[in-house]
């Protein structure tokens, strides 16, 4: 019932004539739409990205696998050789530094977070409108004006206290901005601060609009931290279990 009174409000338009104060549940409804709809965004059961990242230091190839079972790995490569992986396993993470003799390490209980809030992020493996089913908390929180966008403000709060802020532009009705405090690199820095980060060049993937363009930066100077551009995305591609182990 509750679906259906979303979708007669959709339909009706109420959402778009009350812009100063729509509900949670309206906002999260016209987002989901906007992605492709949870049919097709609660079909993404795996995920392989192949990126390009960017650092103010050097810049490196990867490829980042996750699935809805709270597994992830992502390889590092700087000139077609691999320099890092790091994996999730089942709340476990390890590391494996550059070589292929090197020794697999397990992670910090902080580094295993930062890795399962990237997979609960709301623009992999999961929908916005699947948060609260997850145990986390959401939160409507008004309008805010950004470089003159009034966007429509979300706060969401995860099972563990992670606490994140994500901006829908009220045109698309996609994320176009987020806000967290927190360390870039936690198990090299731990020291938290503001950052936001923008996603640009939305794309359809099996029927799902991704970002492929990634751009954080540190909101006390606006100095570009981290910039990640996506190459390639595949949905549920086959991936081996023993792809997340620790060798």
């Amino acid at each position: 019932m509750r679906m259906l009174a979303v979708l007669l409000l959709l339909s009706s338009g109420v959402c778009a004539a009350t812009p100063g104060s729509p509900s949670l549940e309206c906002l999260l409804a016209r987002h989901t739409e906007s992605r492709g709809g949870r049919h097709a965004i609660e079909a993404v059961r795996r995920i392989q990205m192949d990126i390009t990242i960017t650092e103010p230091t050097y810049s490196a190839d990867g490829r980042y696998v996750a699935t809805r079972d709270g597994e992830m790995r992502i390889d590092v490569r700087v000139g077609g050789e691999r320099v890092f992986t790091e994996a999730l396993d089942q709340g476990r993470t390890w590391s494996r530094a550059q070589g292929d003799t090197a020794a697999a390490v397990p992670g910090s209980d902080a580094g295993a977070a930062a890795l399962r809030h990237g997979v609960e992020s709301p623009l992999k493996l999961f929908g916005l409108h699947e948060m609260q089913s997850r145990g986390h908390r959401l939160r409507y929180a008004g309008r805010v004006t950004v470089d003159g966008v009034e966007y429509y403000v979300v706060e969401a709060t995860l099972d563990d206290g992670c606490q994140t802020t994500y901006y829908l532009n009220p045109t698309t009705w996609l994320i176009e901005r987020e806000r967290q405090y927190r360390p870039l690199h936690v198990d090299i820095n731990p020291t938290p601060e503001w950052i936001e980060t923008t996603f640009e060049d939305y794309r359809t993937v099996a029927g799902v609009q991704y970002p492929y363009r990634k751009v954080e930066r540190r909101v006390a100077t606006g100095q570009v931290l981290i910039t990640t551009t996506v190459r390639s995305i595949a949905i549920n591609p086959p991936l081996d279990a023993v792809l997340f182990r620790q060798p």
